[in-house]
Order: structure tokens, then C-alpha cells, then sequence
């Protein structure tokens, strides 16, 4: 990938807009594509835990929520490294690992990639071949083809996770419940 570039790459969930983590040419050029406000973020998708090493903050609990629904589709709100706010002014970044083995295999080769739905903001993501050459085709690097039928199309869940707390700001597939059930095991010293 070169600097500005954008891909599309499916996911567990619905298609995405993919551009490298700290390519603000390409994040320009998805704000613009989607005709997205420029005060909505993009969520970053990850291939593995380590990957969040100095980009974000957590505790043991959101730990062991990452640990057991990633791969999947839940997204965690995290508090930014001071470094990593240093470079992008965000206090916060919306994280997720999707559960799908070619977009774990694009991150795992690219690092860590802003992705968002691939539709204009407003209007549903699209899935339909045609109509995703048609409107993104010629904009974009690459075009990563869904190769599973039965793909879900259910969005993600969206939470804050912190001190064995719960915050569900869009709910999903997995629930607050699914959640804090593993609250059950918490060790107390």
C-alpha cells in the first residue's frame, strides 16, 4: 500500500474502507468518499492484541473481554496512549478484530487499518458487486472480495469497558450480559 491509498476488504460484518492507521492522505480521502463529517471517527481494526501496544490504555477485565469475543464482532471504545494522542488528537479510538480470515490476513500484512462501512454516510453499506465498482471501484487501490456466503450482516457491538463496567453505546450481537457475565470470574486480592 502506498501513502493515500484505500481498499476494500470484507469483514465479519459488512465491507469496509481500509486505509494504513497513521495515512492521513487515505483517512482524507475515505471522509471524503463517504462524505462523512470529519468529527466522526474512523475505528481501527487490529489482527491481534499486540498490536495495541502503545495506541491504547485498558485493564485486565477489558483484557479478558478482548480475550474471549475477539475475533468478533465487538467493538471497544479505549482510552489512547498519550503518544498516540500526541499524533492523532484522539482521546479515545474505537477498536475491533474482526472475525474473518482474509481481513485478519490484510491487517496482519498492512498493520493495524482505519476501516469503516463502505457506503456514503447515511445510506446502508453495500454488498452488491456491481454496485460497489460503480461507486468505489475507481477510487480505491484494491477491491478484497467476500468469499463466504453466509456472511452475517448484523453490525457490531459498540462498548466502553473499564474497572469491571459496562457501557453499551450500540447494541449488537453480543450483549451487555454476554459481557458482564465475565465479571462472575473476577479475581478479588
Amino acid at each position: 500500500m502506498n501513502k493515500g491509498d484505500v481498499l476494500i476488504i470484507p469483514t465479519d460484518t459488512v465491507y469496509g474502507l481500509a486505509t494504513r492507521l497513521f495515512d492521513d492522505e487515505g483517512l482524507k480521502k475515505i471522509y471524503e468518499l463517504k462524505g462523512r463529517d470529519l468529527q466522526k471517527q474512523i475505528p481501527i481494526l487490529i489482527s491481534s492484541i499486540d498490536q495495541l501496544e502503545g495506541v491504547c490504555e485498558y485493564d485486565d477485565f477489558t483484557r479478558k473481554v478482548m480475550e474471549t469475543f475477539w475475533p468478533g464482532p465487538l467493538t471497544l471504545i479505549l482510552k489512547t496512549t498519550d503518544k498516540f494522542k500526541q499524533s492523532t488528537a484522539e482521546d479515545t479510538i474505537a477498536v475491533r478484530m474482526p472475525n474473518h480470515s482474509k481481513a485478519l490476513f490484510i491487517i496482519e500484512q498492512m498493520g493495524i487499518l482505519r476501516v469503516t462501512s463502505l457506503n456514503k454516510s447515511g445510506e446502508p453499506p453495500l454488498d452488491d458487486h456491481k454496485e460497489i465498482k460503480k461507486v468505489f471501484g475507481p477510487h480505491v487501490r484494491a477491491i478484497f472480495w467476500q468469499t463466504k456466503t453466509d456472511k452475517p450482516k448484523l453490525a457490531s457491538t459498540v462498548a466502553r469497558v473499564e474497572n469491571y463496567q459496562v457501557d453499551i453505546l450500540r447494541e449488537g450481537v453480543i450483549s451487555a450480559e454476554d459481557i458482564l457475565s465475565l465479571r462472575a470470574n473476577k479475581i478479588i486480592y
